[in-house]
């Protein structure tokens, strides 16, 4: 049974453009963004490595270091502009509204403060009402209260020896320990939208089962929105609503998963699923041809043209418009 989605979007991404000013020139890295995100929906942001995927997480919030870039389109939050909103206002909706789990955990903690610290920061900058209710239930410190609820959200994502891990740093745990411990920073607000920048590619099997469970329940049950960004088809199958494919700084088609998998329409989402291994399939494995663009010179038309094996003269001087084929079903390519 599929989850249902509100009509009105969380989360609107409009035209957005991202040009870094570099050594060479100038490279367009986003190129005209667009997607909704809605409550209750965990939409996928797919596509090979250099296609745009973090850089997109990382500008809607502001993340982007400011010098050397340009930036236009909207991203709205309830209909306010994040991009056209000053520092201070931005600074207090990261974290509260909208949480990120980052690629690569051990960059992402600082190596400074013991991960006791940083996470009892966390619970008394957003969870007074918490501490105080635990505090009056059951007569302890609000120190103890704050340790107390740590440990839970430790529990939450499978972090049972919490004892210790409050005294140790960053550079003392796993990879994918420290990724557990950012995940259960991000949600400890209980954030409207969680971007989730490949946050269980540092994680065995059975871990990586119980976060995408806990993921999903926490869209379900709280209404949560999550941008899901993978490379792993299989993960975005597996706990996805839609998938918006990304390639070289442009959202190339989106759709519904089973959509996606049943009638995809470009050819580099085709390439994608004809790249991803099936049980009893003989052969080689498919592979798509080429690279991903220079974007200091990306090409003119669209950008897919140089590696697509159906690309024809007009797919080199004309940049494709994204058309609704059928019901949320929408695709950027002349044919």
């Amino acid at each position: 049974m599929e989850p249902k989605i509100q009509n009105l979007p969380i989360l609107q991404v409009k035209d957005l453009n991202l040009t870094f000013n570099i050594a060479r020139g100038k490279a367009r890295v986003l190129a005209g963004v667009d997607f909704n995100l809605y409550p209750n929906e965990i939409l996928a942001l797919v596509g090979e490595t250099g296609s745009g995927k973090s850089v997109t997480a990382k500008s809607l919030l502001g993340l982007i270091p400011s010098r050397s870039k340009q930036v236009s389109g909207q991203v709205l939050l309830d209909g306010n502009d994040l991009l056209s909103m000053p520092d201070k206002v931005l600074q207090s909706i990261r974290g509260k509204r909208i949480s990120m789990i980052f690629q690569n955990p051990h960059s992402s903690i600082n190596p400074l403060f013991t991960l006791g610290e940083q996470v009892f920061r966390l619970i008394r900058l957003y969870l007074q009402d918490e501490i105080r209710e635990l505090t009056k239930k059951a007569g302890i410190p609000p120190t103890e209260a704050v340790k107390r609820i740590a440990k839970e959200k430790f529990n939450e994502v499978g972090l049972r020896d919490s004892h210790r891990l409050f005294k140790s740093y960053v550079g003392q745990i796993s990879g994918g320990m420290a990724q557990r411990v950012m995940i259960a920073q991000a949600l400890l607000s209980s954030p409207n939208i969680l971007i989730a920048d490949e946050a269980t590619s540092a994680l065995d099997v059975t871990v990586q089962a119980h976060i995408l469970k806990l993921m999903t329940n926490l869209c379900r049950q709280k209404g949560t929105a999550i941008l899901f960004i993978t490379h792993d088809l299989g993960i975005a199958a597996q706990i996805c609503d839609r998938i918006a494919v990304m390639y070289a700084g442009r959202i190339v088609e989106i759709a519904k998963t089973k959509t996606i998998f049943s009638r995809p329409l470009h050819p580099y989402t085709k390439g994608l699923l004809n790249a991803v291994p099936k049980p009893g399939r003989e052969g080689r494995l498919s592979f798509i041809p080429g690279m991903i663009p220079d974007l200091v010179n990306a090409p003119r038309g669209c950008r897919f043209y140089p590696r697509c094996d159906i690309a024809r003269p007009l797919c080199r001087e004309k940049q494709p418009e994204r058309i609704t084929v059928d019901d949320d079903h929408e695709v950027s390519c002349v044919f």
